[in-house]
């Protein structure tokens, strides 16, 4: 059994055929999940998990991991709509996806120059992050923009280009620049040189505290992006907003086919296992399950896929 999950190829053939049977199953169960409507917001929630999927994607591909992007999340959700009070729609968004970009770099330094672990220096950032925009709210939705603000940020996350949602249109032309940048740049091919062998990297002459330090930078500014689009279409900082993403970008990398152990995956990958997770979890809605039993399903599939890459980094 073992030998024939090594030689599936997952995220070529086995996930995609998964996620065409799921569809086909939820429509069955009840027809409106492939409803026009059903699909548009569904696939605008997916975009926005393909984006922080996708900045996670970097940190494991170094092996690493990022656990900060919750917090930083909610950090840019307060930090945008407070810049907004002060800078208008446009800047003051730009000014709160740069405090996660912040977050990013301050994690990168710790963890390639001082030689701090991934997971402790990101378990810190996570608290420091989640401590700051609560002691600045004090836990108090942050609302009250005005009627011009309110409208031209809500386009981003609300507003439609055509039939499709602006988020899908941004995670698309984000997605291809990060697809670029992994596979046609020398940086993509040091990620995975570094993820793969970190002490070769560094004997054939790899910058690979540079390196690190853009990677975690890339994984907290799509994170923010993420926030950014979510804190648009809601057009309100939430002090708690990321909390419940966190766990999802993770396992919507490893459930795609990006390896824990690093040097193996990428942003189709990523793609492919953001679109299953909120798809699954949409058609559990659809089809009448609890909230309590949704958890606990995409719970044990994040399990299961973790599982399977342990099984294939043996292969």
């Amino acid at each position: 059994m073992i030998r024939k999950i090594q030689k599936i190829e997952w995220d070529r053939y086995g996930l995609p055929l998964a996620f065409v049977a799921m569809i086909i199953v939820f429509t069955l169960i009840n027809p409106a999940f492939f409803s026009t409507r059903n699909m548009i917001q569904t696939t605008r929630q997916g975009a926005i998990l393909f984006l922080i999927v996708s900045g996670q994607t970097f940190a494991l591909l170094a092996r690493g991991i990022d656990l900060s992007q919750g917090s930083v999340m909610s950090l840019v959700s307060v930090a945008t709509i407070s810049s907004i009070y002060v800078f208008g729609a446009y800047l003051g968004s730009i000014v709160g996806v740069l405090f996660g970009a912040l977050c990013g770099f301050i994690s990168g330094i710790l963890i390639g120059y001082l030689g701090i672990p991934p997971i402790l220096t990101t378990l810190g950032m996570l608290f420091v992050a989640l401590g700051a925009e609560l002691v600045y709210t004090g836990g108090v939705t942050l609302t009250n923009l005005t009627e011009i603000d309110e409208v031209r940020i809500f386009w981003f996350g609300g507003g439609m280009i055509g039939p499709v949602p602006v988020p899908v249109v941004f995670a698309v032309i984000i997605g291809l620049l990060m697809y670029y940048l992994l596979k046609c740049t020398s940086f993509g091919r040091k990620v995975y040189f570094i993820g793969t062998n970190a002490d070769a990297s560094h004997m054939v002459g790899i910058r690979v505290k540079r390196v690190i330090v853009l990677v975690y930078v890339l994984s907290a500014l799509l994170a923010s992006l993420g926030a950014f689009f979510l804190t648009a279409r809601l057009s309100m900082g939430f002090p708690h907003l990321g909390e419940a993403w966190l766990v999802l970008a993770i396992g919507g990398a490893v459930l795609g086919g990006t390896s824990v152990f690093g040097g193996k995956g990428g942003i189709w990958q990523a793609l492919l296992g953001s679109m299953v997770i909120v798809f699954l979890d949409n058609g559990l809605i659809v089809s009448g399950v609890s909230s309590f039993a949704r958890e606990a399903i995409i719970g044990g599939v994040i399990i299961l896929a973790c599982l399977a890459s342990v099984i294939r980094s043996k292969s």
